[in-house]
């Protein structure tokens, strides 16, 4: 007891309860000594207070992943702060240069008796810090452990997915020097989450490794993620990113949506319907016979073949992966091939890879079967003129036909593209999304120009902001087929 009555009277910075006659009371003393590093001589609480500690430790961790996920910002941020403290022996008030071991216990106590933050510390020169301390030797130092002190400058932009839905993207920007003998060897561990301080609720969390090779080469990290809004008049939310190691080591982004253009609400996806599965033979001219390995289309086909076969409609068409949709696009050229002989089909595919693949099949399906010339265009592969004027049907890549497509007026084969397949189209909104958008637009100026019409396919996996993709394509909802991700010809099993 006297020498619980000793720990109680030194060292503790927080206030407890119960007293030193109950567990939970006795505990929290013996935690606050633990950080206070106060000396205790008895054998006794010192064996209990290195128990606490160690178990305490593991505790709080296990805690702080409850709470992350359970998505509480304010209880994650205190226990991930009160894990470190006990990692590190220093209260949350202390001076983060505690952490260094190089510098001597009275400078830090001045440090801290001068009220010197990071942020002044990392403005003044290291002769200011030295003559402030009364110690010009060590500012050198304590500078280069500021220099060392993890920060990061936050960036986000915001973009609306969908009405209910905002994609953000953050770029990270170190602001410290890397040291091994501080920091690990390949990357320093952070925690980034999105909360929302009105309700007190966590929208995304998620562990970060900040490389070391971007903060020696000083280059930024980007990193995206999508949050839902729930309400959009008086919406805001709190990027924080904290590091995992360091105490005081964190950065912090406000983002307001409010003043932002929300897309409108998307037109609900298309049911599949229950329709009888059309044979292959309904269509009507011989050399098409022969052409599928199957004898009927999926429900999916079965249901876009008119639009695709017996129109000249744009079309989109969202469906997940396997559902055909390879297939749609050879229903869209039979039609040219047959309506329109002499016109030409163009498909553009996002990889060369995808490219190679569809010109290993269709070389043998329509240029052997169909006796159709197939030619393709890629940065790897650069046919001579007149094999690209005497194609029928053009595969290539965004970039490749984009430089192709831009001196229309002098080539006469562009003119007389009747079909424009773009396969992979929910890509739009990456790296390659502007190629694909002056395709597009220039695809439209050109037919306006010649009085003819060039009909437009795009093929994706199912997407959110179909309506979006559909008015740029001036796709009526004739044309108009965005199915659910879970309708699959084959239905999807989970063992």
């Amino acid at each position: 007891d006297q020498d619980g009555c000793t720990l109680q009277s030194s060292g503790i910075n927080a206030e407890y309860g119960g007293g030193t006659e109950n567990v939970y009371g006795k505990v929290n003393i013996l935690l606050q000594a633990y950080i206070s590093q106060l000396h205790i001589e008895s054998y006794s609480l010192l064996s209990d207070t290195l128990y606490v500690a160690q178990n305490g430790s593991r505790i709080i961790r296990a805690m702080f992943d409850i709470a992350v996920h359970n998505g509480y910002p304010l209880v994650a941020y205190k226990l991930l702060n009160l894990s470190k403290m006990l990692n590190h022996r220093i209260w949350e008030g202390d001076t983060p240069l505690r952490q260094f071991h190089n510098l001597p216990p009275h400078i830090l106590d001045r440090i801290e008796r001068l009220n010197l933050t990071m942020d002044r510390l990392k403005e003044m020169p290291a002769r200011e810090i030295g003559h402030m301390l009364q110690h010009v030797a060590m500012g050198d130092r304590i500078k280069q452990c500021v220099d060392h002190f993890p920060a990061v400058a936050i960036d986000s932009v915001v973009q609306p997915v969908t009405a209910t839905v905002l994609k953000i993207e953050l770029t990270i920007t170190p602001q410290f020097r890397w040291n091994d003998k501080w920091h690990s060897k390949t990357s320093e561990p952070w925690w980034i989450w999105v909360e929302d301080t009105n309700n007190d609720h966590m929208y995304h969390s998620e562990y970060f490794s900040l490389q070391k090779k971007h903060v020696v080469e000083d280059s930024p990290q980007k990193l995206s993620f999508s949050i839902p809004l729930i309400d959009k008049e008086n919406m805001s939310y709190i990027v924080r990113m904290i590091s995992d190691n360091w105490i005081g080591a964190e950065g912090l982004d406000c983002i307001s949506v409010k003043g932002v253009i929300l897309p409108q609400d998307h037109l609900p996806h298309t049911q599949l319907l229950d329709l009888q599965p059309l044979p292959t033979s309904i269509i009507p001219y011989p050399e098409y016979k022969d052409y599928f390995s199957f004898s009927h289309f999926n429900p999916v086909q079965t249901q876009i073949l008119h639009s695709l076969f017996h129109t000249d409609h744009n079309v989109l068409v969202g469906a997940p992966t396997g559902s055909g949709k390879t297939v749609a696009a050879e229903l869209a050229m039979f039609r040219v091939f047959i309506n329109y002989p002499g016109d030409k089909c163009v498909y553009i595919a996002p990889l060369k890879a995808l490219v190679k693949e569809r010109m290993k099949d269709w070389s043998v399906k329509i240029g052997k079967g169909l006796g159709k010339k197939l030619v393709e265009l890629t940065g790897d592969v650069v046919p001579d003129m007149k094999a690209v004027v005497s194609a029928d049907v053009i595969v290539t890549t965004p970039e490749k036909w984009d430089g192709i497509s831009r001196s229309w007026q002098n080539r006469k084969y562009v003119q007389k593209v009747r079909l424009l397949v773009i396969d992979e189209i929910h890509l739009l909104g990456n790296d390659r999304g502007p190629v694909l958008e002056v395709i597009v637009s220039r695809t439209n100026f050109i037919s306006s120009h010649t009085e003819q019409q060039v009909r437009v396919v795009g093929l994706s996996t199912a997407l959110a902001n179909a309506g979006d993709v559909g008015s740029w394509l001036n796709i009526s909802n004739v044309g108009m087929f965005n199915f659910k991700p879970s309708v699959r010809p084959v239905p999807l099993e989970v063992h």
